[in-house]
């Protein structure tokens, strides 16, 4: 029994060391980009910027606790984006190159915990490279592939950014340019298409368009079901 006890919190503290350096390979690359630190969660813990300070605290969202990492650029330029397709790597890149070293110690001097350490971030880190849907969108690799291959994945991706800088730099909703966030109301994935149909929502409201206004809130409230509640929060109408 006790055996059992023992490997069940080496595993969670596995799963959660793993967790951490996956996270810092996405915020060490942002960093050594000139980006700022935005957040940092493992498990309840968390590390978020506030009113241009960093601060301790404790996460209540369960769902951010298996690992959240960000960071966000000091300026809007057109490097971007570039710089963002190498973070979307950087964290899974982490992961396996941290597994590999502990193989190697494991190799030399066996134990379960080298063993685990090994094997645990290197599954993390295939699994966030292999093409796939997630809870919220899409796992790194599948990001960082429709960003390079085209098309309107790397459309869809390209326009979550352009709104992510319009609210860290411009902020005012009347300088929304429509084409900016269009491709989002065609995406497949709900999550997404929510996101384009709450700045469709701001763009008509700012632009007194009543119609495309209504229009936005009646999709809205369709998708609402479909979509993470997180997502639903994020985007306070």
């Amino acid at each position: 029994m006790i055996e059992i006890i023992l490997f069940v919190v080496l595993f969670i503290f596995t799963y959660f060391f793993s967790a951490l350096v996956h996270e810092l390979g996405h915020v060490l690359v942002g960093l050594a980009n000139g980006w700022k630190l935005l957040i940092l969660v493992i498990g309840p813990l968390g590390l978020k910027r506030k009113d241009e300070e960093l601060v301790v605290y404790l996460e209540k969202n369960p769902v951010l606790w298996a690992g959240v990492g960000g960071t966000y650029p000091s300026e809007k330029n057109d490097d971007n984006i570039k710089i963002w397709s190498k973070i979307l790597l950087a964290g899974p890149i982490a992961s396996i190159i941290s597994g590999i070293i502990f193989l190697i110690v494991n190799y030399f001097h066996y134990h379960i915990a080298w063993l685990m350490l090994g094997a645990v971030p290197i599954g993390m880190g295939v699994a966030c490279l292999l093409p796939l849907k997630t809870g919220l969108t899409y796992t790194d690799g599948k990001r960082w592939w429709r960003l390079m291959h085209g098309g309107q994945g790397a459309e869809e991706e390209k326009a979550l950014f352009k709104m992510l800088e319009y609210d860290l730099f411009i902020k005012d909703k009347s300088l929304m340019k429509k084409q900016d966030f269009e491709a989002l109301l065609d995406a497949k994935l709900p999550a997404i298409r929510y996101y384009g149909y709450y700045y469709l929502y701001q763009f008509s409201d700012v632009n007194n368009d009543l119609d495309h206004k209504a229009k936005a809130l009646k999709v809205l409230n369709e998708l609402k079901s479909k979509v993470p509640k997180i997502v639903v929060d994020d985007c306070k109408l």
